[in-house]
């Protein structure tokens, strides 16, 4: 039977680069707060550019999902030797995607931020242009980051990604330092535009040290075989389920942040620092199911149902523990957490009247993300981008509509997003009962 050893091996490094990334947009949320014209504009410009260029890797990185499930399959069943064609075909399809993205959205940018988000703040709209404009630089080295990560955890590891993550962090956190607020008499102070530099030249360096310890530590390389690999069509297929799905995915978090962005610039600061510790938590909640996605794709190859079975059991009664404590630790901070990041008292009153829903629903983030993992390690894309259109389109957007047509505001934002995980993660629960029976 797998052991509790067996998975922290994979999950712990995991945890710590999961939420480097959360950790970053919470450094640069809480630098920006400082500034000294239009913190609470230039918080929730970030917010919405930042959302966007989620939404666009989330969507595109899903090759890297798709990857690792072919991977570790292979690495369960001891045939890696069959894969080594993919990864080189795969790094190419994603830098071309990488660039038509990062060049076709700067250029429409206006027309689609105001598509996206409506009618924004003049000044909260010159910020969100001024951080995306940068920040496209690195649209297509973060999706070449995480395909090398997928890469990675395909091959059992996710300690190179953790190493790398934590060495990226490090650099993006000093350079927002400098490069946001500047330094006496020797660096002037770049405001938004520092920070979305700061997040490229970390990328940069991440991207080196993907690459060194793919050729180092794995017998994959990057040299392009003319004949393509008959594992190509099955990876485009997975990517195929699994970017619909995160187009959906993608459909929540925009009119989330559209509905934030029309009940005013106090609304949306105090929206965004709630929406960036809500991302924290579900990060650090998906390190163990990152461990889930590799070890699942594992007994697949292995064709272990039992060993699939306990995994799933294992993994939520470890990823409830820790939800528990940062719910603790939630509700202790309580009113000194917004404080942290912006000191407006109206953002805070708002972030603290909403705040509680976010803390609430952990438990239920905590299923969905556990199954969640363990069904992309499997390669069941299909059941996932179902689940994800049922939670969408039959529970988020008619309780959002509902509860903003009575006026609730926030909460109806946060509403419907613990709503629409509940459904997730309880849909996704019985179907691995199922496989598992």
């Amino acid at each position: 039977m797998i052991s509790a050893k067996e998975i922290n091996k994979l999950a712990l490094p995991a945890i710590l680069f999961n939420i480097t990334e959360p950790i970053i947009g919470l450094t640069d949320i809480a630098i920006i707060g400082q500034m000294n014209e239009n913190a609470t504009q230039a918080q929730g410009g970030v917010g919405l550019s930042a959302g966007l260029i989620a939404t666009l890797i989330w969507g595109f990185a899903q090759m890297r999902t798709s990857l690792s499930a072919i991977i570790s399959r292979h690495f369960g069943s001891n045939q890696l030797e069959k894969v080594k064609t993919l990864i080189p075909q795969t790094f190419i399809l994603t830098l071309i995607i990488g660039l038509v993205i990062a060049i076709s959205i700067s250029y429409y940018y206006e027309s689609i931020a105001h598509f996206l988000y409506g009618n924004i703040n003049i000044i909260t709209y010159h910020f969100s242009k001024e951080y995306f404009t940068v920040r496209s630089i690195g649209i297509p080295i973060s999706l070449l980051i995480a395909l090398a990560f997928g890469v990675f955890r395909g091959f059992q590891n996710t300690s190179w990604a953790m190493y790398i993550s934590l060495f990226g962090g490090a650099i993006n956190i000093i350079l927002d330092f400098v490069l946001v607020l500047g330094v006496n008499n020797i660096i002037e102070p770049m405001g938004v535009r520092g920070a979305a530099w700061a997040s490229v030249i970390s990328q940069i360096f991440m991207l080196m040290c993907a690459i060194y310890c793919m050729y180092k530590y794995t017998p994959f390389y990057l040299k392009l075989n003319k004949k393509i690999s008959p594992y190509f069509k099955e990876m485009i297929l997975i990517f195929t389920n699994m970017f619909i799905r995160t187009m959906v995915l993608n459909i929540v978090f925009i009119l989330s942040n559209r509905f934030a962005n029309q009940y005013g610039k106090e609304q949306l600061a105090a929206y965004t620092i709630a929406y960036n510790i809500w991302i924290f938590t579900s990060f650090f909640i998906d390190g163990y199911s990152n461990a889930g996605n590799a070890l699942a794709g594992k007994f697949l190859g292995e064709k272990d149902n039992q060993k699939l079975a306990f995994l799933g059991k294992k993994l939520l009664q470890i990823n409830m523990k820790i939800v528990l404590i940062l719910m603790t630790v939630y509700a202790i901070g309580y009113f000194h957490i917004g404080l942290l990041f912006n000191k407006d008292l109206q953002v805070n009153a708002l972030f603290a009247s909403t705040f509680w829903i976010v803390i609430v629903a952990q438990p239920f983030n905590c299923i969905a993300f556990t199954f969640d993992g363990l069904f992309k390690g499997l390669g069941r894309a299909v059941e996932l981008r179902n689940t994800l259109i049922q939670a969408t389109f039959l529970v988020f957007i008619p309780i959002l509509y509902i509860l903003d047509f009575i006026n609730l505001g926030l909460y109806s934002v946060w509403t419907a997003l613990t709503a629409w995980m509940i459904y997730r993660g309880f849909s996704l629960f019985i179907k691995f009962k199922k496989i598992t029976s």
